[in-house]
């Protein structure tokens, strides 16, 4: 069964499942196959005090202090040791250093708190980082890493910024409100549910959306308890707590760096990339789809509305009534308030600002307004790269617009859930 962030083959490519609707699935091409898990499953959790002896074990290596103390052969030992000894121009992450390795999009944290100390830090970050880049972040951890996936390139000094930013004492809270955004939550909710005997043995997570799901059991006994069963089987709150206390005070220290070889021993680099035809298929598709969209167009001269498809558009749309070119689009909601005498000023402003790009776009800002989830705002960060001639001109720029507004309609599908909320 298909789930939100799960991947499939299909002809022969990669695709991952973007978003689930009632009736359909929206899904995006990958570049890679074994991309990093939401969830590791049920392997044993290396506890903390081991991941940190490991740690350990590697700064007593860089100190000099190679002294045989673990139940292996000498030659075994001497290959771990020369193994550290190799990494050059790096930082070697211990108990008492993380590194922060970043590679285009791929920012990994080597970190030796363990199984649940690094998941709770893990879906933390991904998180706050989520708020503060506007995308949604993926994310992945082990007993020594946290990998976090970025749909495009992040300054790493932002990830320090806010890993600094995390208080020790309110983590719990922040987790327990980063848990209700996260979809993997969905089915021990329903596992609970079931034992709690809210809904049937055969109920099926695929008959309702996970937005509704969590309205449905929201602040009762059903979601508390799947919250707690969550955070004593998963994370490991005291010992976050620890670290992040430790790396505020700077006992642990934060080293930035490219991607080492602590980093891509996760196997994270390797990938089959997407043939170029596949993604000239989608975007012929979705400018089908954007041409084929009905809109509603209003003339802010002299009020006459009508409706059209964004095909049948003009490149430069003016009314038919009195020949204006001031043409907004509009939802329903936005006509109603035309007529009344107080119009709501936000929806006058939105139709103002609409009424603008198609003035200096044309019909290219009627096709970006029409890409779902794309509104006044997104669409005018959108075409400002661009200008009318260009998009009239040239098939190379009408093809990079339409994949802007592919991106814009997945990074609306990832983070409609938070915006929803």
């Amino acid at each position: 069964n298909a789930y939100e962030g799960s991947t499939f083959i299909l002809h022969g490519r990669p695709w991952k499942v973007v978003k689930i609707e009632e009736d359909s699935l929206l899904v995006s091409p990958i570049n890679e196959i074994g991309r990093v898990p939401s969830w590791v499953g049920e392997d044993i959790p290396v506890p903390f005090e081991i991941a940190q002896e490991v740690g350990a074990l590697r700064r007593e290596i860089v100190e000099g202090k190679d002294n045989l103390k673990y139940p292996c052969s000498r030659g075994d030992f001497d290959s771990i040791v020369r193994y550290i000894k190799g990494v050059k121009d790096f930082a070697i992450p211990s108990d008492k250093t993380i590194t922060i390795d970043v590679h285009d999009k791929v920012v990994v944290i080597n970190a030796c708190f363990g199984t649940k100390v690094n998941e709770t830090l893990g879906r933390i970050l991904s998180s706050l980082l989520t708020y503060k880049v506007g995308e949604s972040v993926r994310m992945g951890s082990d007993p020594y890493r946290i990998i976090l996936e970025f749909s495009r390139q992040v300054s790493v000094s932002d990830i320090e910024e806010v890993l600094l930013s995390i208080e020790p004492e309110g983590i719990e809270t922040l987790l327990k409100m980063t848990l209700k955004n996260s979809t993997f939550l969905k089915w021990y909710l329903i596992h609970t549910a079931r034992k709690f005997g809210a809904i049937s043995e055969d109920f099926s997570y695929s008959n309702i959306g996970t937005k509704r799901l969590f309205e449905l059991f929201d602040s009762s006994m059903i979601m508390e308890e799947t919250l707690n069963k969550v955070i004593w089987e998963k994370m490991d709150i005291e010992n976050t707590k620890k670290v992040l206390k430790e790396i505020r005070e700077g006992k642990i220290e934060i080293v930035k760096q490219g991607l080492s070889p602590f980093s891509t021993s996760f196997d994270i680099n390797r990938g089959l990339m997407l043939p170029e035809r596949a993604e000239s298929v989608i975007i012929d598709a979705i400018e089908r789809r954007l041409e084929e969209k009905e809109v509603f167009l209003v003339c802010l001269n002299c009020m006459n509305t009508w409706r059209t498809r964004v095909g049948r558009a003009e490149l430069r749309p003016k009314c038919p009534r009195c020949g204006a070119f001031r043409i907004a689009i509009a939802r329903s909601e936005d006509l109603t308030a035309l007529n009344e005498k107080n119009a709501n000023r936000k929806r006058m402003k939105n139709l103002s600002t609409t009424a603008s790009l198609v003035l200096s776009y044309g019909k290219f800002a009627l096709l970006t307004l029409a890409g779902r989830g794309i509104g006044a705002k997104t669409a005018a960060r959108i075409l400002r790269n661009y200008r009318f001639y260009e998009l009239k001109t040239s098939e190379e720029k009408r093809k990079r617009l339409l994949k802007d507004i592919w991106r814009a309609e997945l990074q609306y599908a990832q983070t409609r859930g938070f915006w929803e909320k």
